[in-house]
């Protein structure tokens, strides 16, 4: 659909229009919404524009034209009705020949009241806090549709502990196309693993999953009947579910033996991604980054492009379920700002425009199904950022019926997210805050009764867990910000230098595959990150109170960890194989090359000192490899020569 302007001079060209299946499956809903006695098919026909065309243009026509356009108008009508169904939305059938209404109940639209104790309405408001900026969109609105009080529900208190991020974009992507499908039915994906060039289809049963510096998989496979364990960010392609009738009869079997298991004993996702860890060893990694840095560096360079963020394309359900809920948010407000709904809803400025005039656009002409939104948007993607985002100016949503103003859902990705969120607030809980995760723990037991049985299954799945070797530092480090008091550690740096310390932890913070501990640092005498799996020695100094800095450090916000960039830092160019493209992101890309054909990235970026680009690649085992410069990468190659000699020895 195309909101049209005039042709004159000096207007802006048009560059966004409303997405039709958006404003057809929302006018459907507002429609029956305000007429609890039903509507029949021609009814809702006769008052939904976008249905009423198609429907004049299919009356004029005759013969098979006739049919063929009649059937693609049912069918638009059948995808309709299942769009709003997969948002939460009761939308009953006609029942029999006499009864020909469709319905929506007023009285069953929108999430039932779960019923929170203060003591769980404090644990969603702290989940919130934990995970602000985490990288699943939708977390923000799970919270205001469970609780839309919550802005006032915090306490003063800043968490102990901040969530960053909980793994790459395209991690969480995979994760959520998991618990879409669900546990226990088997799928296909194609999969790049360590060392290979090119994805290769496996075809697995999934049981569980669970975060261990990335996000992993544990699945049956059907083709080596075997457990193995899949790292997310090296699935490529869409993960599907595979009918049942394209299974063999054993294969069909094994789904059947293993959904038994699983109902009896659920696998201990921590365990076996502790056993996966030590079974790679360092003789692995270095032979995997001899074999990359061996050979000649490629003469010429792929030609590198400034980073853009990467956006999924969504499903249209997922658009048509975000849209419903947002015009509950806006008719339930007197006035949302712009900013809150991109944050709220984890989209672009160019999604939040077009969903705003798909909810303009929300009408059968008549009283009580129009919806009027002000101020309305401009048509052109940049004016609508350089005016519309500037001004930031409150939206706000009038109805005629007001039928629309609870949210249906929680959203899938908001879903999932917050049961994330209150996990993980269960187990970092300071011991004199286990009220706090008991109630956290209560809260998912209740939102599992609201959700699509597959996020809950999904959810239950996750294991949120550390290496054993990196725990007694996390267990220090909480301890002292518990007890707030300082630490001495031997730290390590990226460089491999080595210094002791005197820290004063102020939070926690995981970002993607690391974990760090922010601190005034007294040694420093500043902030500090520092990462948890090189502080390879913790004393506690439970008789040296943290000072005024580490108590105002508490109070502020932090961007987490970043790396410096100086005169001295050391200008790399760096190719990621394709089974770890992924991690790209992580090493802060200036520019980037992705290759067609295999999926490599090729990223322009620096690091503080050359040896810190070494043991980079070095633990990395091959899947990083410096291009440039060409002395660089020499040096590395000659440096693992040199450590298998001493192995020998």
């Amino acid at each position: 659909m195309q909101l049209y302007e005039d042709d004159t001079a000096g207007e802006s060209r048009q560059t966004a229009a409303a997405e039709d299946g958006v404003v057809r499956a929302l006018s459907l809903a507002n429609a029956l919404l305000n007429r609890p006695g039903g509507l029949s098919r021609e009814q809702i026909f006769d008052k939904v524009e976008l249905y009423r065309a198609r429907r004049d243009e299919r009356d004029r026509l005759v013969g098979e034209e006739r049919k063929r356009a009649d059937a693609a108008l049912e069918k638009l009508f059948t995808h309709d009705k299942e769009r709003l169904r997969s948002c939460g939305i009761d939308l009953s059938e006609p029942t029999s020949d006499e009864d020909y209404r469709y319905r929506i109940s007023r009285s069953q639209y929108g999430l039932p009241d779960l019923q929170l104790s203060a003591a769980e309405r404090l644990a969603l408001y702290r989940a919130k806090l934990l995970f602000a900026h985490n990288s699943i969109a939708g977390l923000q609105h799970a919270v205001w549709a469970i609780d839309p009080d919550n802005d006032d529900a915090g306490s003063p208190r800043v968490p102990r502990a901040l969530q960053v991020s909980l793994g790459s974009e395209a991690e969480i992507s995979k994760v959520l196309d998991l618990a879409k499908i669900g546990l226990g039915g088997a799928i296909s994906f194609g999969y790049t693993g360590r060392g290979r060039h090119q994805a290769e289809t496996r075809r697995v049963i999934p049981l569980g999953m669970g975060v261990l510096g990335h996000w992993y998989l544990i699945a049956h496979d059907l083709d080596r009947d075997a457990q193995r364990i899949f790292r997310l960010d090296r699935v490529t392609g869409t993960i599907a579910a595979i009918a049942p009738g394209s299974l063999s009869e054993p294969e069909t079997g094994r789904v059947r033996q293993i959904a038994q298991k699983q109902s009896e004993q659920a696998l201990d996702v921590a365990r076996e991604l502790d056993r996966s860890a030590e079974r790679f060893a360092e003789g692995d990694l270095a032979a995997g980054a001899l074999r990359a840095h061996q050979g000649d560096a490629p003469r010429t360079l792929p030609k590198l492009t400034p980073r853009t963020a990467g956006h999924r394309r969504e499903d249209a359900s997922a658009k048509t379920e975000r849209v419903v809920n947002m015009v509950a948010l806006l008719l339930a407000r007197d006035g949302v700002q712009p900013s809150e709904l991109l944050v709220k809803y984890g989209i672009t400025a160019e999604q939040l425009l077009r969903d705003l005039l798909s909810i303009s656009l929300v009408t059968t002409g008549e009283f009580p199904d129009t919806l009027d939104l002000q101020p309305f948007p401009p048509l052109n993607d940049e004016e609508f950022v350089s005016e519309y985002l500037e001004a930031d100016e409150p939206i706000i949503l009038r109805s005629g019926g007001s039928a629309m103003d609870k949210p249906v859902s929680l959203t899938k990705p908001g879903a999932l997210s917050l049961m994330i969120a209150l996990k993980v607030l269960s187990a970092i809980s300071a011991p004199e805050e286990e009220h706090l995760a008991k109630a956290a723990e209560q809260l998912q037991q209740k939102i599992k009764t609201i959700v699509p049985e597959a996020i809950a299954q999904a959810a239950d799945s996750i294991s949120l867990g550390h290496r054993a070797a990196h725990r007694p530092a996390l267990g220090a480090a909480q301890h002292a910000i518990s007890g707030t008091y300082a630490l001495s550690i031997i730290y390590t740096d990226i460089s491999g230098r080595q210094s002791t310390r005197v820290i004063e932890p102020v939070q926690v913070i995981y970002d993607g595959p690391h974990t760090y501990v922010r601190t005034w640092c007294r040694t420093a005498q500043a902030e500090r990150f520092f990462r948890l799996d090189r502080m390879m020695q913790c004393t506690a100094l439970p008789d040296e109170p943290q000072g005024p800095q580490s108590a105002a450090l508490f109070l502020t916000d932090s961007n987490g960890p970043q790396a410096p960039v100086t005169d001295d830092s050391v200008p790399v160019v760096l190719r990621f194989s394709p089974s770890a493209a992924g991690q790209a992101a992580l090493y802060n890309p200036v520019k980037q090359h992705t290759e067609k054909s295999t999926g490599a990235r090729t990223i322009s970026t620096s690091f503080v000192t050359r040896e810190a680009v070494v043991r980079t690649c070095l633990d990395a085992g091959g899947d990083i490899e410096v291009i440039r410069p060409v002395d660089l990468r020499a040096e590395i190659a000659q440096r693992v020569r040199e450590l298998a000699r001493c192995a020998e020895v």
